[in-house]
């Protein structure tokens, strides 16, 4: 996947270094002393709600071991001229229902996705 931004494309891999990266958010195991990676999850839930800060962060992680490099700010300013941000909702979505590194791991679907949409829409 790739944006264009400040009249340059960068390039957004949904791969290992985004996985590790947004793994970093953990959560403590009841009863034992181990730790869950949780980050992905989580994301991929606040990008299905519709959560724009959610959406800066998974762009800007996807953009980690990139060059040209995104910086959070130029991220912000991209969403803000875009002009249609469901879009870019909706191919961040559909980027990791086609990434084997993160829909293994996020238990996405692509008819959980619709559903959601669905439901999205009908409150609008």
């Amino acid at each position: 996947m790739e944006i264009e931004a400040n009249g340059e494309i960068y390039q957004l891999v949904a791969g290992f270094g985004f996985l590790h990266e947004v793994n970093k958010k953990t959560v403590d195991v009841p009863n034992t002393k181990n730790k869950k990676e949780v980050g992905l999850k989580f994301m991929v839930a606040s990008i299905m709600d519709g959560d724009i800060d959610a959406l800066v962060d998974c762009i800007f992680c996807m953009n980690i071991g990139q060059t040209p490099r995104l910086k959070k700010t130029d991220i912000e300013r991209y969403l803000e001229d875009v002009e249609d941000i469901d879009k870019v909702f909706e191919d961040v979505i559909n980027f990791f229902i086609s990434s084997e590194c993160v829909q293994e791991r996020s238990e996405i679907t692509d008819d959980e996705h619709a559903g959601r949409r669905e439901e999205i829409d009908e409150n609008i």
